[in-house]
């Protein structure tokens, strides 16, 4: 039972008792993290051992964590992770590279936005399924890894794209003004002003980027890129193999890995634009 403070705020009707969603609301954020990761494996084992345990489709967590300490595996697996990433890191860094510069483009010259708004729409919509098999045959044996850099770009163009809009479209007017006072151009209000007040929202669009640009590498890989050392070949033998242990430790070591590129990306965020995170550093 509650009554109504003088404010007209409910106020609880015990003296000294703490609601009990304000005491889960002050628990660590990592314990919440630590809570559900444990209910998705009691999940998991239970339907291992429960729904899949004639066919092992789904394996007990017990046999994918034993691939974690086994050298031999993680030998091959980083021999073929490294190709992965460094078709990703391509593909980041293409597609965000053009995607921002346009997005400048867009603020110099306004007429152009339609135009680039919907290049980048199409490219969103294009179903990587569809393209990545075009992409394998294209650029063949010469380029085994083009397909898988031209699929990590094309999955973080459109969100750098709306990003960078959305950040640069933020510069505060009486900062433009002052620019455009002491006879600025409009090259000078972009680099001095908007570039720096568009940093927050495109950080935010490059945090999401970096896992997407990850999958799709894999993504390419899985439909025939990037030659016989990537994990999107690992996943093929697997699959071949009906290696359910090997399959379910690649998709962990994909997922950790696009969660590891997200978590860098915020933290350079942190550093890069401490007054966006509410840090000590933002207070002047």
């Amino acid at each position: 039972m509650t009554t109504l403070a003088p404010s007209g705020a409910p106020v609880s009707a015990v003296p000294g008792r703490t609601p009990v969603r304000d005491r889960i609301s002050g628990l660590p954020t990592w314990l919440g993290a630590v809570i559900g990761v444990l209910v998705i494996v009691v999940v998991w084992w239970l339907a291992s051992a429960l729904l899949f345990r004639s066919s092992n489709a789904i394996p007990s967590p017990p046999e994918v964590v034993a691939k974690f300490f086994s050298a031999s595996t993680w030998a091959t697996t980083l021999s073929n992770l490294s190709g992965t990433l460094a078709a990703a890191a391509r593909g980041y860094l293409f597609g965000n590279v053009a995607a921002l510069l346009l997005a400048m483009l867009v603020l110099l010259v306004p007429p152009l936005e339609q135009v680039i708004t919907q290049v980048a729409i199409v490219t969103y919509c294009l179903p990587l399924v569809a393209i990545g098999p075009i992409l394998v045959i294209v650029f063949g044996r010469d380029a085994p890894a083009g397909a898988s850099v031209v699929l990590a770009a094309l999955s973080v163009f459109f969100t750098t794209v709306v990003g960078s809009l959305l950040g640069l479209r933020a510069a505060p007017r009486t900062s433009l003004d002052v620019v455009r006072a002491y006879g600025g151009t409009r090259l000078a209000e972009l680099r001095l002003v908007q570039l720096i007040a568009a940093l927050p929202n495109l950080f935010a669009a490059l945090k999401i980027a970096a896992p997407a640009a990850f999958l799709g590498a894999v993504l390419a890989e899985y439909l025939g890129s990037g030659g016989d050392k990537s994990l999107g070949r690992a996943l093929i033998a697997a699959q071949t193999n009906s290696d359910a242990p090997q399959l379910w430790y690649l998709a962990l070591v994909s997922g950790g890995t696009a969660g590891l590129a997200y978590a860098l990306v915020g933290l350079v965020a942190r550093f890069v634009t401490p007054w966006s995170s509410g840090t000590e550093g933002s207070r002047p």
